[in-house]
């Protein structure tokens, strides 16, 4: 029969790639999953060489087909796009330039990424949730800076 350590890592495995539910019992898809492969009704009714063979099947599934779980490499998210946007047409009003507000953070976003961003399209392709905190914070730092030049233009009007 199957040891504990294999049974755990069948059921670890099966979840990670979203085939357990613990709703359905024995009609997951885990447990017909592994009917498919070895013909036993429960998982505790394989022999350890099955239980091998089952493992090795989890984990060419996981590495293959399973969806990526969310990571480190998660996109950006819509909020984060509306403010960056948000933010960009900020700096528009306090820094005017002919340069339209679309194209200034399209090079912002070129400048935080280090690669070019077509012009056309997803200005946000492949823009990371780390990296658009990075904008985020780029252009908060930029309108800062405009604010504190308007308040030193404005001091030395008034001399």
């Amino acid at each position: 029969m199957a040891t504990g350590k294999q049974i755990q890592r069948i059921y670890a495995l099966g979840a990670k790639c979203g085939l357990l539910d613990r709703e359905r019992g024995n009609d997951d898809d885990l447990h017909l999953w592994i009917k498919q492969w070895s013909r036993k009704d429960h998982i505790s009714e394989l022999t350890e060489k099955q239980a091998d063979f089952i493992i090795a099947r989890l984990i060419d599934y996981q590495n293959n087909v399973c969806p990526p779980k969310p990571s480190e490499h998660e996109f950006i998210t819509g909020e984060q796009k509306k403010f960056c946007f948000s933010l960009a047409y900020k700096l528009a009003k306090l820094s005017p330039s002919e340069v339209e507000v679309r194209e200034r953070l399209r090079g912002l976003i070129c400048k935080v990424t280090n690669r070019s961003i077509k012009t056309d399209g997803d200005i946000f392709y492949k823009v990371t949730r780390d990296e658009g905190a990075q904008i985020i914070e780029m252009l908060k730092r930029i309108i800062r800076s405009e604010e504190r030049k308007m308040k030193r233009g404005e001091k030395n009007a008034d001399v």
